[in-house]
């Protein structure tokens, strides 16, 4: 038997669907996304909506850490990691929160288990490479 690392979370792939947790129940009426993320190992709950274009230097952003295999995929774009929530270094009511993220990729090993890193801390920790893109969301 395996520890499931999400603490038995699990939600629908198709991150339109209605949500229940047993930290959120939402119905999602107009089928936006929502999907978990971590903030200092406890899940939070978020509604990306989309690449925004900014000047970083004139913003005010926060981090996500998204867990990849690798930056170039298949597609062209970083193989992310399966079942992995994006990792958030702030969330509403922290000092230094943000709506904008700037994407820091960390890049492990394909025998990587999916969750293991949950925080900010795990990640910087962790010793593997992280590389900051130029890409930020709302």
């Amino acid at each position: 038997m395996t520890s499931d690392p999400t603490g038995g979370l699990h939600y629908s792939r198709d991150d339109r669907d209605p949500v229940s947790a047993p930290e959120l129940t939402y119905s999602n009426p107009h089928r936006q996304r929502v999907g978990p993320r971590w903030v200092r190992g406890e899940v939070v709950w978020a509604m990306p909506l989309g690449i925004v274009h900014v000047e970083p230097e004139q913003t005010t952003w926060a981090k996500e850490y998204v867990v990849v295999y690798s930056l170039d995929g298949n597609d062209g774009r970083p193989e992310r990691v399966p079942d992995q929530y994006g990792i958030y270094d702030t969330r509403p009511g922290d000092e230094h929160y943000s709506p904008i993220w700037s994407y820091h990729y960390v890049l492990v090993p394909r025998d990587y288990e999916p969750n293991a890193l949950r925080s900010e801390d795990d990640v910087l920790a962790s010793g593997y490479e992280v590389v900051q893109a130029d890409t930020y969301t709302n």
